[in-house]
């Protein structure tokens, strides 16, 4: 495998680069008037959009074929001795294969035929699904930051949530495609991977990754995004595949200037904020730039520019909702005793005295805390009742600056160099984290470059070679605004010394303060792609083969859980902060802490994460006959696991594992890296990746086809496997564990010795890492905890997704196409992460460490691993799976007559047992741990039902009488409106109960089924509106008690989504090449109301109540361009 790696390495280093998915293929066969085949018919290609020209000869079976065309309009050319010359017009998209065939007549003098046609729109080369979009669509389409993410779901058999135009920042979009997570996504720009390996997700989160760099929509070509049976060519992934080409240059001077306006004024108010009587959020943007582009050598040299500048403040983003409880603005203990006096808390038999006696000092002196303005941080109700009661809305700040700057180079006939480069800068300020009330923000600031060197080499009509080498890059720093020292409330920490600011407290159903568990970090991954694809003509045959290397050099700093977390369930609980000791002791009377959970760790903070990517594919897309073609395609794809340039690794191998002895301690099963610079003596060494099983057996087959049944009928359909890169949170997990980390995460009964005073039991300082990992026999104490940390499991798989599809295209009318078909897809060997020490239930026949009987006590003690916590030892693997299956239809009409549209609509059922995060691949398993197959049900992003509509329509002149006049041609010409509509499902949601599973030790159980009750029964009708205190019928469940719940994951459903945007502009001449254009826009133009899910925790106080809304209230948007 080295040996393979370091031959593929050198080929691409010589190749200079690779082929990438920024291209396309225009085929065709070229027959006379007698339907015979014509050979050595000369086809010139000359670009409309892109200064490119390409020639070919057909060859013996009249067959030709242009690939690595960049997308575009184009002519092409058709010219025999003794025929009649034929020019036909088609439109390229990105990663297409096209066929414009021509019929020659014969003709005794030079004739030229011109075929006004802009080519089939049958798609008749290839099996692959998506839609392209076009400039003129990117920027005819409403978009509320400019982003052309917004775009991505608009094609059959994607799904997401509604654009938010209120979101801070670039407002990306993630989406799920083919039932795929959205993690599964490749995004390319300019043929370079624009993913963050940190997270593997496009996703605008700011915790490692800000995201990709998103270019404005007048420097962007087009993009596509192919949702199922892509090629050998595409790999990484297996849910969509976007690829984004940016413009290039032409003979033309070209240029525009652009400014796109919104202020606080003209938006409406959020529904919750009109409820408490809030004033509306402030929201002002401004996005301004411009474009040029245009020849430094004519016929030779081009070049293209692009600037975008934004500057945002958001007070939406910087928004709360909260149900409160109806804490006193008078916060003495007396005052607070007085409104809680007598509030039971979900552990422990004491009560909140009615004289405040019982308040505990740290709860008291976090209430009565105060911020710089002189408000409780802790706040109080605006207003009584029921559901939410408090708003509040602080101004976030983004700023961004961004520039492309792309060179095309005609070294020859037969060779062009392309440079593209794109670089930006976008320092946010963010007021709320993890915390829900005001005070708990953070500042960062990130960096992004994309560099691409790509070079086209003809070195026949035949043979044509492509390379490609670029570096994306990201550099990022998180800082958390002022904190507050845990020694001024009172509280505790072994390592203080170190980080003496607050740990994140949720009380559930009230508030969360505190800062971001993973808050301090700084991030600099590189991902180097170097790809080759040669393309070659053969009878009927077009093959292309190539290779792929990428290294991902992923360097960062994080202090991840170093403040640690505490999970309080519920008020009561909060204000007493007792330990589950007896009350003579002065705890509460249980073997339950009121702290439920309590999480903190210590380790070496720093990361030097390796990874290599290698990859080798073959495509023959063969020509059967005039009506059938097959794509046969081979994809070997190396995804390499993550390596610690210093060989911080480690891991725990339960098959190593001894327990320790009574009153004792053991190491056994801990193992470390056989590169780690400090190896400590006693613990194994292992290979530096920690997993056994290479990653260079992953073959992935394509088979397409499309028949062509008739003139306007075409049949395809198909079969692949794509397999899926893992993101580098596999390294950053692991280099959570000891010997370099370790950590506490203690819950139920193994936390009983936690108080507000003193929740965390003590740990090595950073500082003395890395530290022999010893665990220790129960009973635990602060000095001698159970532990929790991170473990791969060595026997970790590549996951991988099977894609099938079968589908009919219609010509339904001159450039309208009708589409219908099934898809479907399997995930297989998914990522999951379990805690595998859950408790075992202990009997008589079965005793369990000595044990026969099960408690909430003893559950820390029924574990299969003593030292750990029963939710403490976390296992990434790749156990879980996926199913999939859909009815996609969709009606398009390309640009004709002034009229464009695309109807999409998606009817789908996905299933899984974990669906991930927006950027997490490794999401915890709810429930039962030991056993994945109870949580099969729908996935958290499935949505049974979607319909898209996106259009644009070029108003014709309405002035009557005055459409001849100067005046007239200049006012009632040139208006232009589109929009884009959804209507989409709710997304399924579960009723938990944190409280529950005691006899198992852990808190992810759901709730439980009331007597006579089912999900019939926990279904309410009535308008959302009319339900937001009570979304589903709250008696319907129980807690689930000492055991699991029988309720199930994602039983039910949240409110249905609708949303229009609308985009008017009008066109203004000013001159021969200079016009204008004003445009306004509308973001849920209707100002309709997305209800976000109620919340589902059977032990809060806002148990089936709906707190905030998806999407956002109207928002309007002004615009001015000038181009030329």
């Amino acid at each position: 495998m080295k040996q393979l790696a370091r031959s593929l390495l050198l080929m691409s280093l010589l190749a200079a680069g690779a082929a990438a998915q920024t291209t396309g293929t225009i085929t065709g066969t070229v027959t006379d008037s007698s339907k015979a085949v014509m050979p050595g018919v000369r086809v010139l290609a000359r670009g409309k959009t892109v200064d490119v020209q390409r020639e070919s000869t057909t060859n013996g079976s009249g067959d030709y074929a242009l690939p690595f065309l960049p997308p575009g309009d184009y002519e092409i050319e058709f010219s025999h001795d003794g025929f009649a010359t034929v020019m036909e017009k088609a439109t390229l998209h990105v990663t297409e294969r096209i066929a414009v065939n021509a019929t020659l007549q014969p003709s005794s003098v030079s004739e030229r035929v011109e075929v006004s046609a802009a080519g089939d729109v049958l798609q008749t080369e290839t099996a692959a699904l998506g839609r392209a979009v076009d400039g003129r669509a990117i920027n005819q389409l409403p978009l509320s930051s400019r982003n052309f993410t917004q775009l991505l779901s608009l094609s059959p058999g994607t799904s997401g949530a509604l654009n938010d135009a209120t979101a801070l920042g670039r407002g990306t979009q993630i989406i799920s495609s083919g039932g795929t997570r959205t993690t599964s996504n490749a995004v390319q720009i300019d043929g370079i991977d624009a993913l963050n390996i940190h997270t593997n997700s496009a996703s605008d989160n700011g915790v490692g990754s800000n995201g990709i760099l998103v270019p404005s929509p007048e420097a962007i070509q087009e993009f596509k995004v192919q949702t199922s049976l892509y090629d050998a060519q595409s790999g990484r992934s297996g849910g969509a595949n976007i690829a984004l080409v940016t413009k290039s240059g032409t003979d033309q001077l070209h240029g525009s200037a652009f400014e796109f306006f919104r202020n606080t004024a003209l938006n409406a108010n959020s529904f919750f904020f009109n409820s408490t009587g809030t004033a509306r959020p402030v929201l002002n943007q401004n996005q301004f730039g411009g474009t040029l582009g245009g020849p430094v050598k004519r016929d030779k040299t081009f070049f293209f520019l692009s600037y975008q500048g934004t500057r945002q403040v958001n007070g939406y983003s910087g928004s709360t909702s909260l149900a409160l409880p109806a804490i006193p603005l008078d916060r003495s203990a007396a005052s607070l005793g007085k409104a809680f006096a007598g509030a039971k808390p979900q552990h422990g038999t004491v009560t909140i005295a009615a004289d405040g006696s019982s308040i505990n000092p740290v709860a008291l002196a976090l209430l009565n805390l105060k911020g710089a303005d002189g408000s409780y941080v802790i706040p109080s109700p605006q207003i009584a009742g029921a559901g939410v009661n408090y708003t509040n809305s602080q101004a976030a700040r983004f700023t961004e600056d961004q520039g492309i700057a792309n060179i095309d180079h005609q070294v020859s006939e037969k060779n062009r160099l392309t440079f593209k480069l794109m670089i930006g800068t976008d320092p946010t300020y963010k007021p709320f984290g993890s915390a829900n009330i005001p005070g708990f923000g953070s500042t960062q600031d990130f960096k992004e470059e994309i560099y691409t060197l790509a070079d086209t080499h003809i070195f026949s009509p035949a043979l044509v070679n492509d390379a490609r080498f670029g570096v994306s890059r990201t550099i990022g720093t998180v800082v958390p605004q002022d904190q507050i020292p845990i020694s001024s409330i009172g509280m505790q920490r072994f390592n203080s010394s170190e980080y003496n600011d607050l740990p994140l407290i949720t009380v559930t159903g009230a508030f969360a303060l505190g800062y971001d568990t993973n808050g301090d970090q700084s991030v600099h991954p590189t991902a180097y792609t170097w790809r080759d694809t040669v393309s070659w003509v053969k009878g009927r045959h077009q093959i292309r083969g190539g290779f792929e290397a990428r290294r991902y050099d992923d360097n960062y700093y994080s202090r991840n859980r170093y403040r640690g977390s505490l999970s309080i369930q519920s008020m009561a609980d909060f204000l007493l902060g007792l330990a589950g000791t007896p009350v003579a002791q002065g705890g509460n009377g249980s073997t339950s802490s009121n702290i439920n959970s309590a999480d903190v760790a210590s380790g070496i903070p720093d990361g030097a994460d390796r990874i290599t990517d290698l990859a080798l594919f073959v495509e023959d897309d063969w020509k059967v006959s005039g009506r059938l073609t097959l794509n046969l395609g081979l994809r070997w794809e190396y995804l390499g696991w993550p390596v610690d340039a210093f060989g911080r690794r480690g891991n725990f191998d339960y098959h190593l594992y001894q327990p320790p002895p009574d009153g004792g301690s053991t190491s056994a099963g801990f193992v470390q890296s056989n590169t780690a610079a400090h190896p400590l003596p006693g613990l194994p060494q292992v290979s530096p990746t920690l997993i056994d099983h290479s990653p260079d057996k992953n073959f992935a087959p394509r088979v397409g086809f499309a028949y062509k049944l008739s003139n306007k009928l075409a049949l395809r359909g198909g079969y692949g496997i794509f397999y899926d890169q893992l993101s580098n949170q596999l390294g950053l997990l692991t280099s959570q564990s000891a010997p370099n980390y370790l950590r506490s995460s203690l819950s139920g009964t193994s936390n009983a010795a936690s108080t507000l005073q003193d929740p965390f039991p003590n740990l090595p300082l950073s500082t003395q890492f890395p530290v022999l990992p010893l665990l220790y026999a129960p009973p635990y104490t602060n000095d001698h905890p159970a532990l929790g940390l991170n473990s791969v499991d060595p026997n970790l798989r590549t996951p991988y997704i099977q894609q099938w599809a079968l589908n009919v295209q219609w010509e339904a009318a001159k450039d309208t196409l009708v589409e219908v078909g099934y898809v479907g897809t399997k995930g297989v060997a998914l990522p999951d992460r379990r805690a595998i020490d859950q408790a075992v239930l202990a009997s008589p026949s079965n005793p369990v460490n000595g044990i026969t009987t099960n408690t909430a006590a003893n559950a820390g003690l029924r574990v299969p691993y003593e030292g750990f916590s029963p939710e403490g030892l976390l296992a990434e693997e790749t156990a879980s799976d996926s199913r999939y299956n859909s009815l996609q239809a969709s009606v398009a009409r390309r640009f004709s007559h002034g009229l464009r549209f695309l109807v999409s609509y998606t009817f789908s059922k996905a299933m899984d047992d974990t669906s991930g995060g927006s950027t997490t691949i490794f999401s915890e398993v709810s429930g039962d741990e030991d056993h994945l197959w109870v949580n099969k049900s729908p996935s958290d992003f499935d949505r049974t039902h979607r319909l898209v509509v996106n259009a644009g329509y070029e108003i014709p002149r309405w002035g009557f009488g005055w459409n001849h006049t100067a005046f007239g041609k200049k006012f009632f010409g040139g208006w232009e409106i589109s929009g884009v509509g959804i209507v989409q499902s709710g997304t399924p949601f579960s009723i938990t109960d944190s409280s529950g599973a005691a006899f198992y030790g852990v808190t992810g159980s759901t709730a439980s089924f009331a007597p006579g009750a089912t999900l019939e029964t926990a279904e309410l009708s009535g308008s959302v509106e009319s339900r937001l205190n009570e979304y589903f019928n709250p008696a319907a469940f129980v807690k689930a008690g000492n055991f699991f719940g029988n309720a199930g994951r994602n039983i039910l459903r949240g409110p249905r989504q609708r949303n229009v945007d609308l985009a008017l502009s009008k066109a203004i001449p000013m001159g021969d090449r200079l016009r204008a254009e004003f445009r306004g826009e509308l973001f849920n133009a209707m100002n309709m109301v997305n209800f976000a899910n109620p919340s589902g925790a059977i032990t809060s106080s806002g148990f089936g109540v709906i707190k905030s809304i998806t999407g956002n209230p109207r928002i309007m948007q002004f615009a001015l361009k000038l181009m030329f």
